[in-house]
């Protein structure tokens, strides 16, 4: 509505601290339009909705987006899915679905839920964000598996630069784990996706690799 675009973002705000469910109701949002966001909620969200559209026979995907917080709380109204969210910060709550919100850390998703929760997995921002380290990250990555279906999708995001990025995020051994793919985005030549700008923002298609234990390791039985 160009009426909402045109509320102030102070307004906004106030709105929202007054009452978070009006400013949904109402279509607020705090979006951030730099093209990273832009990339993420035109090409992205279009390509996961066709690929994961409403059946009445059926129960609706389940999406996880990691990470919550005032500039993408609108991710919800954009998707076609159940959406659920975590993030580490309490304070954070406020802005995830109600009774679809978790407050905790990325690293740690199978304490929250179980395994093949998700159809849908986005993990975008969090390397070098708070999640810096290969260790953590490759956490991230086993966690992510866990929680996904078999034939599910992970959307990893992240700046590609030295300054956000100690490790390389391929070479990974939480990487292993997952199978890139290229997702039917116009523009996009493969599986992975970097927005020229002066954050070189990378998205990266990944879908789960089948796992088996051995020795209580989980070793990589299944290749691309």
């Amino acid at each position: 509505m160009k009426f909402v675009k045109k509320i102030p973002y102070a307004l906004k705000r106030a709105v929202f601290r007054a009452s978070p469910a009006l400013a949904r109701t109402l279509g607020l949002d705090f979006r951030l339009r730099v093209p990273s966001r832009m990339f993420m909620e035109q090409e992205v969200f279009k390509y996961v909705n066709q690929q994961f559209r409403r059946a009445t026979t059926a129960p609706a995907a389940r999406c996880l987006f990691i990470g919550l917080d005032k500039h993408n709380w609108h991710y919800d109204r954009l998707l076609d899915l159940d959406f659920y969210s975590i993030d580490l910060n309490p304070r954070n709550a406020a802005y995830g679905p109600p009774g679809r919100h978790v407050v905790g850390s990325a690293t740690e998703l199978s304490s929250h839920y179980p395994p093949n929760s998700f159809d849908v997995v986005f993990a975008n921002g969090l390397i070098g964000f708070g999640l810096d380290t290969e260790e953590a990250f490759n956490q991230l990555m086993f966690e992510c598996h866990h929680v996904l279906a078999s034939d599910g999708m992970l959307v990893l995001g992240y700046n590609d630069k030295p300054d956000r990025l100690s490790f390389k995020v391929e070479q990974a051994a939480g990487f292993e784990v997952f199978k890139t793919f290229e997702p039917g985005i116009t523009g996009m030549t493969g599986a992975r996706h970097i927005v020229e700008d002066g954050f070189r923002h990378c998205y990266v298609f990944l879908r789960p690799r089948r796992l088996g234990h051995a020795a209580g390791q989980m070793d990589l039985v299944a290749a691309a």
